[in-house]
């Protein structure tokens, strides 16, 4: 028994090492140049290590789900998840009343309730990630997914809740190429934000920048973010627990190629954190989830287009992303740009604020290839794969052994996809 912790032990600290590696590396250009100008909003990935893997490496996922306290342990649950939307609604509020002059007393009262539910939120994260990691945990064994070693689970899932944090994105202005990306603090303000991007802009003319919000990031343990729904969490940990599965695999360690392989490996975390979520939530709440099963397009068969009058996010900014395409094939650089500011707009006006859209915006959103940002051939090749495996480890099991680009294709064709 002795060994076997040793082993585990171990193991969890190699995993650790090559996810702390993993968030440092840059694709692309001078990334030490990036480093510098990006450096006081940078995230300290290594301290979050330090300070958060020992306190957690003894959790080996053995499961928390079943035993004695579970009704209290989803009370808890409940009640983390709701005091955190009383929390956002509290930095709501007191940003309103700031920007409306309000007096010092009432600024103090609503910053004195927000400190309060924050540390109540803090009182209770101990036990809900625990409670949430058992969960994620038993639905990965019932799937047939995780390695079991006795009681223990290999990988052990381990999350610890953290304010969602940033990355900052960079892409060619003339291509979607998603470049080296520096992950930030949650804290950087929108003024920093806009100041960031454009001292990132001015060292190259021909680079676009992005700051955008991320939910989750796959260290050991994973960051998740606590600003969100039960599900939402569940979601999130799933995800980032499938990056911590597939780094033992080929296709986990081609994240870094860059390109098509990354965006294979989100997908492939998004697909499989769906049913794990799916079946966590039941596991929790009782709860069953619904989906519609996907249905591959028809050969020759157009795409849906939207209801007369009705704006569809999805349609309208996967149609936004093939028109930007078509312009940069062109060369025209400057047109494209305009192009996107104008649809800004009109998604602003549709009630979707988006800050910025421009190539870098794409080439982070683009990444994952069910997303609406994207066009790429890559979410339907990987459903094809799903719909004709047994189950969920059967379908791992298949993608799992990509590491070349195009070797997607070939097996998505084996199983019946066709352009």
């Amino acid at each position: 028994m002795r060994a076997l912790t040793g082993n585990l032990t171990l193991g969890l600290w190699a995993l650790a090492a090559m996810l702390l590696i993993a968030a440092g590396i840059g694709r692309g250009d001078s990334v030490e140049q990036l480093h510098r100008t990006s450096a006081p909003y940078e995230q300290d990935i290594l301290r979050w290590e330090i300070v958060h893997f020992p306190d957690k490496w003894f959790n080996l996922a053995v499961g928390v789900f079943g035993r004695p306290g579970a009704e209290e342990r989803l009370e808890r649950v409940q009640e983390f998840f709701r005091v955190s939307g009383e929390l956002n609604e509290k930095r709501r509020e007191i940003e309103r009343v700031l920007a409306e002059g309000a007096p010092d007393a009432e600024v103090a009262a609503l910053e004195a309730e927000r400190e309060r539910l924050g540390r109540r939120r803090a009182e209770l994260s101990p036990l809900v990630e625990e409670t949430l990691e058992g969960a994620i945990s038993q639905s990965a064994d019932d799937l047939g997914v995780i390695t079991r070693f006795g009681p223990v689970r290999w990988p052990p899932v381990d999350f610890a809740f953290q304010e969602g944090g940033h990355v900052l994105v960079r892409s060619p202005r003339d291509a979607i190429v998603r470049l080296d990306d520096r992950l930030l603090t949650s804290d950087i303000s929108l003024p920093e934000q806009d100041e960031l991007e454009r001292k990132v802009e001015s060292l190259d003319d021909n680079i676009s920048a992005i700051v955008a919000r991320i939910g989750g990031v796959a260290t050991y343990p994973a960051q998740v973010t606590p600003d969100t729904s039960l599900r939402g969490a569940l979601s999130v940990a799933s995800h980032e627990w499938m990056h911590h599965w597939l780094i033992f695999h080929p296709l986990g360690r081609a994240w870094f190629a860059g390109g098509e392989l990354t965006s294979v490996n989100e997908t492939v975390a998004n697909i499989a954190a769906e049913e794990l979520s799916d079946r966590a939530l039941e596991l929790l709440t009782g709860e069953m989830v619904m989906r519609e099963p996907w249905q591959p397009p028809r050969a020759g068969e157009p795409r849906p287009t939207p209801e007369p009058g009705v704006f569809d996010f999805r349609y309208e900014m996967r149609e936004t992303r093939a028109r930007l395409e078509e312009l940069l094939e062109e060369g025209k650089v400057q047109e494209a740009e305009a192009y996107l500011e104008e649809r800004r707009l009109e998604f602003v006006e549709q009630g979707h604020n988006i800050r910025k859209l421009n190539t870098a915006w794409f080439a982070f959103h683009g990444t994952y290839a069910d997303g609406p940002a994207s066009i790429s051939p890559i979410e339907p090749q990987l459903r094809t794969i799903r719909a004709d495996s047994a189950g969920l480890a059967e379908f791992l099991d298949r993608v799992a052994v990509i590491d070349e680009d195009g070797e997607l294709e070939r097996l998505a064709r084996e199983a019946g996809w066709h352009p």
